[in-house]
């Protein structure tokens, strides 16, 4: 089927049927891509988001210096693209592993909805007030919608460190083996890595709260420490999407799901 080919046929509904064996394969095929893309493409707006307001909101708007934190670009031209990422981020977060029960996905929801906070409930206002009110700021008030900013933002950050942990963990006691071959880099290596994003989100946290404490460098402390867990989490992320063999090939999917060696075949 192309891809200007529209389907005729109903999809069949995987089940445990023998007779329907091929078409589940098929479909927990496509579950598992889908997945993994998703995952990744989460993973790639998290490296691009700090660039990309820096970068958008410097040539193609104000043209000045950084601002003091990423979310103060909610004040600027590019607080759509500010908005739209996190609500984005926000909705896989909560809904693509929503019925498992366990810890890592109940952080994940957690740290959704606190997104969701993050791009309703805006940071205060830039430059002592001289920028319009939002509605909900004229609702609620601005200190309290800043306040409930601030608290969404540290959930988020304090949940995708904990989760970059667990993937770690995870990583760690997988097999080395795949279908046929081995995996390029060793469980050791994925469970180091996750464990310094972890880390590295935790570090920009302690960053913030010492400058803060401290009061130098103030000026861009809160921009720099959000800028280093927003890219550790990201490149947790990617990193546990970007399995290329099953992105790029179908056949290899199939190998992968039929093995059992790819942790996502439970989800496909």
């Amino acid at each position: 089927m192309g891809y200007l080919t529209p389907p005729v046929d109903a999809p069949q509904r995987p089940d445990s049927s023998q007779d329907q064996a091929d078409e589940n394969l098929k479909s927990r095929i496509l579950y598992l891509r889908s997945f993994l893309l998703m995952r990744t493409l989460i993973g790639v707006m998290g490296l691009l988001l700090p660039l990309t307001l820096l970068l958008g909101d410097g040539f193609l708007f104000e043209g000045g210096k950084p601002r003091g934190s990423l979310s103060a670009y909610y004040y600027s031209g590019m607080r759509d693209i500010f908005v739209s990422c996190l609500c984005v981020t926000a909705f896989f977060l909560i809904f693509y592993k929503f019925f498992e029960r366990n810890l890592e996905n109940t952080l994940s929801i957690v740290a959704g909805v606190a997104a969701v906070g993050v791009a309703l409930f805006a940071t205060g206002r830039p430059g002592g007030g001289t920028v319009a009110l939002s509605p909900l700021q004229e609702k609620l008030g601005e200190g309290l919608v800043e306040q409930v900013h601030y608290v969404c933002a540290a959930t988020f950050i304090l949940s995708l460190g904990v989760i970059s942990y667990f993937f770690g963990r995870r990583e760690g006691v997988r097999t080395q083996r795949r279908d046929g071959h081995r995996a390029r880099f060793s469980p050791r290596f994925w469970r180091s890595f996750h464990y310094t994003c972890a880390a590295g989100i935790a570090g920009a946290v302690a960053y913030i709260a010492l400058t803060k404490v401290f009061g130098w460098p103030d000026a861009y402390s809160l921009i720099i420490g959000e800028t280093a867990a927003v890219l550790c989490f990201g490149a947790s992320w990617l990193a546990k999407g970007l399995e290329i063999d099953i992105l790029g090939s179908a056949a290899a999917a199939r190998d992968q799901i039929t093995a059992g060696t790819t942790e996502e075949t439970a989800a496909a």
